[in-house]
């Protein structure tokens, strides 16, 4: 799937029947007669996707070669659980321009409004899918800088279709159905296709996988807490302030009895911590509570028609509309509860002996808030997308005006969260008088916390796009190698961003919660841009591209690009291009509203004061760090190269290798808040060293502060985000495909492989941005991915295989005791699918993905990237067609 290089599949509009076929590619305004371009383009048919095992859009996308270090394909326990991306060459999600049909798909606000969720694009509605991995900014404007996943949708289907499928994995849960209908009809003029798709899938618990599953260490003592995986120390713990030694410990003192026993089967212990002698503890096993991936339930529609207003105008009419719902599961709360009053000790009338817990500032107790059940978020998205397009042609030039209109609705219904610090003020308390404890006791599993400490954690976003886009396609003159041609256009775009989350989430107050406010922002965006193709000689064309972007709130920007198509013989092609690119700041980098995070922060201010060496500093404090949009924020840059081969060895075998490099700059980051006073610490140390007043942090890094209090603690750090990045990438994509008829049927195969020779990045380091080793090979990101395909077809048989290789990766752990680094392995998985065309217009199809039941592959500590490794295993999947 996926390594079609020969001919290249393209939208075919026919001009006039008296011409010769010119196609419309991605990555060009202009019709070509040659589907072989100056730029890579890999097309994925339908069939290929179908046949490859994948039930979506999405899984096919995340498992192509060229989506080489993996993307996000949804999960559990976080603010994008009903969202999927794709990433090319390894760039972030916002670096690649996912289009339908040529035109902007809707940006997901969930996502800050820098990426499309691909898990909205319904699967019955698409006839293929176009990759371009060249930096294509000079043509499409902002976030086409590692290339452009275009999806080309159904047009032309004519009559009734049904199609159904089931997945069921051989593991726990991750079952999964889809059933969508496809109608067409046409006329002398007109032509209508409808399509609706319903999609479901199941959740996939953690303790579906043993791997999720908490686990003893090989040789570990099953009584210590640090020796166990996947499990929680935020249980129910007595947390001593200095009145008790600072010791922990288990709330009860029965010899006889578990911490299951009291507390539920979710609860393990008693246990010791071998890192603090004396402690004890009652953990907690989340993974019988929390999902590691999310239930959805998708339904999409699709309204395409196109009809011939005259013999030179034709009208498009596009109307798209998704909704998903989607259910993420988190285990409860893991919460502090602060009991400054201390709790007496006495035994229950169920004879369970309670600890006393000393009165002092600092005690506590660890709750795990099970009582108030788990975290559940529901997230609502829908999609509208609405197309007016008008086409006309005349004689030697073409037109085409378009306004595109789509609206993303994300809204997030979240219960089982906790409101900061109301459950010390519900703690009971010993009374004298009926010598008993009045009240509510977090010792005790008998005695039922009140109303009042649970909170909503609730989030509204909505994006909107409106696109005008218009041009005009002449052929200009004759070179010695043809007739060149020009296309001019301009285009005019509103974007707005309006994400919110409840006000007690914003202001810090809720516990457990994720994924804040993206804040709230509109503007324009103005653009011109041409292109030019000049056939310079009979086996040599030039294309000249250029576009001029201006956006109402950061400015301007202009992204040219040159490509040369060279062929000495017919079947033998070189190619080269150069261009740059850009990614405007999103409107929730530039407005985002303030938020406020707590976690421990080096203070390097005071080791210097203290006359300690920074570097070896080892002071923290536990205080917020605030952040927010910055206005004042630039777009991110690129620079993209591309060498290309590719060779038709036979009008049935061909082959492309490309060689490519991607320099991105002004990459927006938010740097730590320890950097930050690390930094300010060495400004004093240097201006000191040369008696001038001390700078500010802010000169090194704009709008960024630290207060402190009059002892020297950090009392809060402003951490803006800035245009700070480097990264430098280079790789090389080679394509082959072959078709072989036996005689007994025709054979098909097909290779696509991706190898990484370099990838850096920069990282801040005491005010400096330096250019980090080369990541390639390393954990997260492997050197090599390959898809591998074979097809056999006989009559109405087919039989289809699909492999996907991930390469091996050096880890950043030693193996204990030895000076070697951990390596992972590499991984292959394996679909297999079988298909027989029916007689009565029907056909069925069975088939197993991750034949071999692969794991993923495990890090040195045991966990997984998510990015890279599916965990639903071997899963056995059916179809059935119908047509009528």
């Amino acid at each position: 799937m996926g390594t079609a290089v020969s001919p290249l599949w393209a939208e075919e509009q026919a001009l006039d029947q008296d011409k010769v076929e010119r196609i419309a590619v991605t990555g060009s305004n202009i019709m070509r007669v040659d589907m072989e371009g100056a730029t890579p383009i890999t097309t994925i048919t339908a069939d290929d996707i179908a046949k490859a095992g994948f039930a979506t859009v999405g899984d096919a996308l995340r498992s192509s070669n060229l989506n080489a270090f993996g993307s996000w394909g949804g999960g559990s326990n976080n603010g994008w659980g009903s969202q999927a991306t794709v990433q090319l060459k390894g760039a972030s999600a916002f670096h690649t321009l996912t289009l339908l049909d040529g035109k902007r798909m809707a940006k997901s606000p969930v996502m800050d409004g820098g990426a499309a969720n691909i898990n909205t694009i319904p699967m019955a509605a698409v006839e293929r899918i176009e990759i371009l991995t060249d930096g294509a900014s000079a043509i499409y404007g902002t976030d086409a800088i590692a290339g452009v996943v275009n999806i080309i949708l159904k047009k032309d289907f004519q009559g009734i279709q049904f199609d159904g499928r089931m997945d069921r994995p051989s593991q726990e849960g991750g079952d999964s159905s889809n059933l969508s209908f496809t109608g067409g009809l046409s006329s002398d003029k007109g032509h209508l296709v409808f399509t609706f798709e319903h999609y479901e899938v199941d959740r996939i618990m953690q303790s579906d996988r043993w791997y999720t599953q908490p686990f003893l260490k090989e040789g570990g003592n099953p009584n210590d807490y640090q020796d166990w995986v996947n499990i929680s120390p935020t249980g129910r713990t007595l947390t001593q302030g200095g009145a008790g030694g600072w010791v922990y410990s288990a709330p009860f003192a029965n010899a006889d009895r578990r911490c299951a026993d009291v507390y539920g089967d979710k609860f393990m212990g008693v246990l010791e911590d071998s890192d603090y002698p004396g402690d004890t503890l009652c953990a907690y096993d989340y993974t019988k509570a929390a999902a590691t991936s999310v239930d959805q339930r998708r339904d999409n529609t699709l309204l395409h028609y196109t009809y011939e207003l005259g013999d030179e105008i034709q009208l498009t009419a596009r109307a798209y509309w998704a909704s998903n719902e989607t259910m993420d599961i988190s285990a409860p709360v893991p919460g502090k509860i602060s009991i400054p009053q201390g709790l007496p000790a006495y035994t229950t009338e169920e004879g369970l002996e309670l600890v006393e817990l000393l009165p002092d500032p600092y005690a506590a107790m660890t709750f795990r808030f099970d009582t108030a059940g788990d975290r559940v978020a529901e997230h609502h998205d829908n999609i509208y997308d609405y197309l007016l397009a008008l086409n006309g042609n005349h004689d030697d030039w073409s037109w085409d005006l378009s306004v595109n209109y789509n609206k993303y609705a994300n809204f997030t219904w979240g219960t089982g969260y906790q409101l900061v610090g109301a459950t010390s003020d519900l703690v009971g308390y010993w009374d004298d008088a009926s010598n008993s404890f009045v009240g509510w006791d977090p010792r005790d599993p008998n005695s039922v916390m009140p109303g009042g400490a649970t909170a909503n954690y609730d989030k509204r976003m909505n994006a909107t796009y409106l696109d005008i886009n218009g041009g005009v396609s002449l052929d200009l003159f004759e070179l010695p190698g043809g007739l060149s041609a020009m296309y001019l256009g301009g285009g005019y775009r509103e974007e707005t961003l309006d994400s919110r989350v409840d006000a007690l989430a914003e202001a810090g107050l809720i516990v457990g919660g994720n994924g804040g406010s993206g804040g709230s922002g509109e503007r324009d965006v103005k653009a011109v841009y041409a292109e030019f193709v000049l056939p310079l000689l009979e086996s040599v064309e030039l294309n000249l591209a250029g576009r001029y972007d201006h956006y109402s709130d950061f400015g301007s920007t202009f992204n040219p690009q040159v490509s040369l198509r060279y062929k000495p013989v017919d079947a033998l092609l070189l190619r080269t291009s150069w261009g740059t690119g850009f990614r405007a700041p999103t409107l929730s980098d530039l407005y985002q509203g303030t938020s406020e995070g707590f976690g421990y922060i080096t203070n390097y201010l005071n080791c210097y004061t203290e006359g300690e060496d920074i570097d070896a500093c080892a002071r923290r404090d536990y205080a917020p760090t605030r952040t927010g949009g910055n206005q004042e924020l630039e777009p991110e840059e690129s620079e993209s190269l591309n060498f290309g081969v590719v060779w038709n060895i036979t009008d049935d075998i061909s082959f492309s290798v490309d060689y490519w490099q991607l320099e991105t700059t002004n990459l927006i980051e938010e740097l730590s808040a320890s950097e930050i006073v690390r930094t300010q610490a060495k400004l004093w140390e240097a201006a000191d060293a040369a008696g001038v007043p001390r700078p500010d942090v802010s000169d090194i890094y704009p709008s960024t502060s630290i207060s402190r209090l009059g002892n020297g603690k950090i009392d809060y750090v402003v951490s803006q985000k800035l245009n700070l990045g480097l990264s430098e990438r280079e790789g090389l994509d080679l394509k082959a495909d072959a078709k072989f008829d036996t005689g007994f049927g025709e054979l098909t195969l097909g290779l696509g492989w991706s190898h990484y020779f370099k990838y850096k990045s920069t990282y801040a380091e005491a005010g400096e941005q330096i250019l980090g080793d080369d990541l390639a090979g390393r954990e997260g990101v492997p050197e090599d991915r390959i898809n591998l395909t074979m097809a056999y077809h006989y009559g109405d048989h087919a039989l289809n295989y699909y492999g996907n290789f991930i390469g091996t990766q050096t880890s950043w752990d030693y193996i204990e005791g030895t000076e070697e680094l951990y390596e992972l392995d590499s991984a292959w998985t394996h679909n297999l699918s079988y298909s027989y065309v029916l007689p009565w217009n029907n056909s069925v199809s069975v088939g197993v993905t991750n034949l071999t039941d692969e794991d993923p592959v495990f890090a040195y500590d045991g966990t997984y990237n998510g990015n890279l490794y599916d965990i639903r295993g071997r899963t056995y999947w059916a179809a059935f067609r119908q047509s009528f």
